[in-house]
């Protein structure tokens, strides 16, 4: 996940706690309104909540190669935060070094499965 796409999902869960809110205030306190529409509503916006709170709260681990060969992870709410992080920790990438240079392109969120055959590569 980049940062403009961790903020356009923060700026999406609390529109959607408003609409929560709005939605429930309307249900309580307006006639008119057919109740079991808007409880459908509030209760699909609350499935999504559930989804992006998910999301927003747990950091992801990302993968990454180094220019040399091997590879590492960081844990990161976003890829810009895992490359970071990663250059915090390994130095500035660069083209004239040949130790723990990091691809800044090779970031990706990590999946069991790859993973797991990276990890194989230790047995």
């Amino acid at each position: 996940m980049k940062k403009d796409e961790r903020n356009k999902m923060l700026q999406r869960y609390t529109d959607l706690l408003n609409r929560v809110d709005t939605l429930q205030f309307i249900l309580k306190n307006v006639e008119g309104y057919e109740e079991g529409d808007l409880v459908a509503i509030i209760q699909e916006t609350e499935a999504e909540l559930a989804k992006i709170k998910n999301l927003k709260d747990n950091k992801r681990q990302y993968l990454f190669n180094f220019k040399s060969g091997g590879w590492n992870s960081e844990f990161a709410f976003t890829e810009e935060e895992a490359l970071q992080q990663a250059i915090e920790k390994y130095g500035q990438p660069n083209n004239g070094s040949k130790v723990l240079n990091i691809d800044e392109r090779s970031f990706r969120v990590s999946t069991p499965t790859e993973y797991q055959s990276l990890l194989s590569s230790f047995y």
